[in-house]
């Protein structure tokens, strides 16, 4: 008798004898109904892992990170002075031409103003003339004094001679009449005295005068010679002379108080240089002094990068532009930067170091909150972030995740809590 395939049961077949002995053959046939179960199970592993769904994942890292900014800028003299005459006058010398390196104090031109020496000389003959009026009034003075020792010497001798005198025409030796004339002589000695005293006061006013015709005197003579020192001009600084305008024997016009003058020469300082720079109004924000600053691509310098500071900002924006202005100095030893060049300034705004970092796709927001998606044993996980960092490319967390933490790449917003997933690293 013949089973087919889907029989079940066990099949026996009859002894057959051998060299050996009886020998059963026993013939086991497997279940239909066993093999369809482990093909369904089969089927079914299958089906659930057709079903997972595959997703790239990144590894946290920690990163530093920067919130910076390019902006184009131009490289000035720290300071910039031209230099002009207030006094009017002839250019007798120039000491200095463009190029030259001066230190400050240094004489760089002079003028020839010969009506201003003369002046200066009538001052010196009226300090003379005053000086002698004082000594003048001091003589007078002197003289009012001695006189009044005098006239107090004599006052004595008449007031004694008038006592005598009364006393003796108490006692009836002389007659009234002299004792009035000693009266009289008496009264005019003290009469003296006053007026004495009121010479010394009349001297001593003349005196006073003529001190303040010295000082009067002296201030003019000092401003004739101020003016004078006008006439030399001196460099304001340390720094390089970079225009000149005038040449020897040429009228300089003074400039005070005249729109016509101009100036006889350009002095920069270039030891230390400023970049100028306006600064966009979103990024104001973000900005502080002593911020971080590079200036390259310089076209003479292609390999140079040169690194400062903030020095200062205006602190309120142009009312045209919203921008606000910022200026940073750079110390310029070696004279590598000088007045003109252009570059490009990098501004670096915020700086963050040792941050966790992962790709701005990996990052999903759902209206209320921000988070990402980790990856444990093959489950992912909701992970809320706080995102301290974004410039489009990466993302800086502040708080949420941990260096070497699995984060999935992109499609996170298909997922859902809890979710099994199969993790393949975004490199592979």
């Amino acid at each position: 008798m013949n089973l087919s395939k889907q029989q079940c049961g066990v099949r026996f077949r009859a002894p057959v004898w051998g060299g050996f002995g009886l020998l059963v053959l026993v013939s086991v046939v497997g279940c239909g109904q066993a093999n369809g179960t482990r093909s369904k199970a089969a089927n079914t592993d299958s089906m659930t892992t057709e079903n997972t769904p595959r997703v790239q994942i990144v590894t946290v890292k920690p990163q530093d990170l920067a919130r910076k900014i390019e902006l184009p800028g131009t490289v000035e003299g720290y300071e910039t002075a031209d230099l002009y005459a207030k006094v009017g006058g002839f250019l007798a010398e120039i000491n200095a031409d463009i190029g030259d390196q001066v230190t400050k104090g240094q004489v760089l031109a002079r003028l020839s103003i010969p009506e201003m020496q003369r002046e200066l000389q009538e001052k010196q003959s009226a300090i003379l003339a005053a000086e002698a009026g004082v000594e003048h009034s001091r003589a007078a003075l002197h003289e009012a004094k001695t006189e009044l020792l005098e006239k107090e010497a004599k006052l004595k001798m008449r007031v004694a001679e008038f006592d005598r005198v009364q006393n003796l025409v108490q006692r009836g030796s002389l007659q009234q009449k002299i004792q009035d004339e000693s009266m009289y002589e008496r009264d005019a000695a003290q009469a003296g005295i006053e007026t004495t005293r009121a010479h010394i006061q009349t001297a001593e006013a003349v005196l006073k005068s003529s001190l303040a015709q010295v000082q009067l005197a002296r201030a003019e003579h000092a401003k004739v010679e101020t003016m004078l020192d006008y006439g030399e001009i001196r460099a304001p600084f340390d720094g390089m002379v970079s225009k000149r305008f005038v040449d020897p024997g040429s009228f300089i016009q003074p400039a005070d108080g005249n729109s016509a003058a101009r100036p006889l020469l350009t002095v920069t300082r270039i030891d230390v240089v400023r970049i100028r720079l306006d600064l966009p109004m979103a990024e104001v924000g973000w900005l502080d002094r002593g911020d971080r600053v590079t200036l390259d691509r310089i076209n003479v310098l292609p390999e140079a990068k040169f690194e400062g500071t903030v020095t200062r900002f205006a602190s309120v924006l142009d009312r045209t532009s919203r921008m606000m202005h910022v200026e940073i100095d750079l110390p310029n030893p070696e004279r590598q930067l000088l007045p003109g060049y252009y570059g490009y300034v990098t501004l670096f705004l915020d700086e963050m170091a040792k941050t966790a970092v992962v790709p701005s796709s990996a990052l999903v927001t759902d209206g209320t909150d921000t988070f990402v998606y980790v990856v444990q044993n093959g489950i992912c996980q909701r992970r809320p972030v706080l995102v301290i960092f974004q410039d489009g490319s990466v993302v800086g967390v502040g708080s949420g995740l941990t260096p070497g933490e699995q984060v999935i790449r992109s499609g996170g917003g298909q997922l859902k809590e809890g979710q099994q997933v199969i993790a393949v690293s975004a490199g592979a």
